[in-house]
């Protein structure tokens, strides 16, 4: 995976027949720091040596690069970002790079069960030297953070029990992982809507955990008395259908670190009556 170039000296090398490439800085790619990560975006670093073998400093003229993955360019650049090299001694080059999941993912396929997926990145540092202008190459490969929102279907509300405080109910709920490690769902944080009118909500300190490139059915229960039933639900009888809506907040284990997890989802549910059974 750690690639060193020294070339492109072009008509350097051949100045009076003298060989200089001990004189030529070399680069290695040295590791990809994640420095911050979410549902949407991820923001990483591609960390760079570069030995200079000079008793000057040499100052970075230019710096593009072009990052793909899978195969597919997705983002390129320029940027040289007024860097010098240390005489006789090794700098550390970050290059900063914010990346939309969306974009990884639409070039990217086949990605499910993958906690990582490859990545290429190639490109050229040029410097000025005392000798002439010098551009160095790299070509590196390797593995890049790949997360995915899961997917929640919004199933059965079901009315559990019935007494003389309220209805307890529950939402089924669809969530497919598309990862290949399990995610952890806690800290649940809900209100549930019909036709605008607040039906419902509640709290949940421990969801469930869904496996890796797996959907499981959990169940989200709460009560709610008889007055907010009525009101949302009007006269909607056993095995009928409503438009319900869910908003959510959560907290999301993931391979990356624990994460927060926003949920908007609507969606046509049928009412099950399972105290009349």
């Amino acid at each position: 995976m750690i690639l060193a170039s020294t070339l492109g000296l072009a008509g350097l090398l051949g100045c009076s027949g003298g060989d200089f490439s001990a004189f030529v800085p070399t680069v290695k790619f040295q590791r990809l720091d994640l420095t911050s990560i979410d549902f949407e975006r991820i923001n990483v670093d591609f960390v760079f040596d570069i030995d200079n073998p000079n008793p000057i400093d040499i100052p970075l003229s230019s710096f593009s690069y072009a990052l793909g993955f899978e195969g597919v360019d997705v983002l390129s650049g320029e940027d040289p970002d007024g860097l010098r090299l240390g005489s006789e001694g090794t700098s550390e080059l970050a290059l900063p790079i914010t990346i939309e999941f969306a974009n990884i993912f639409e070039v990217a396929t086949a990605t499910r069960g993958l906690d990582y997926i490859g990545f290429g990145l190639r490109g050229n540092f040029g410097f000025d030297t005392d000798l002439g202008p010098v551009a160095i190459e790299f070509d590196e490969e390797g593995s890049f953070p790949a997360l995915r929102l899961p997917k929640f279907n919004l199933g059965q509300l079901r009315i559990e029990t019935a007494s003389g405080e309220g209805l307890g109910l529950g939402l089924d709920i669809d969530i497919d992982n598309d990862l290949g490690s399990a995610l952890d769902f806690s800290n649940l944080d809900f209100t549930m809507n019909v036709a605008g009118v607040r039906l419902g909500g509640g709290t949940m300190a421990e969801v469930d955990e869904v496996p890796g490139a797996t959907s499981k059915t959990v169940t989200i229960p709460f009560s709610v008395n008889y007055e907010d039933a009525a009101n949302a639900l009007g006269s909607v009888a056993d095995g009928e259908q409503i438009t319900l809506q869910l908003d959510a907040l959560m907290d999301v284990d993931t391979p990356f670190g624990v994460l927060p997890l926003s949920v908007d989802e609507r969606g046509d549910v049928e009412l099950v009556d399972e105290t009349s059974r």
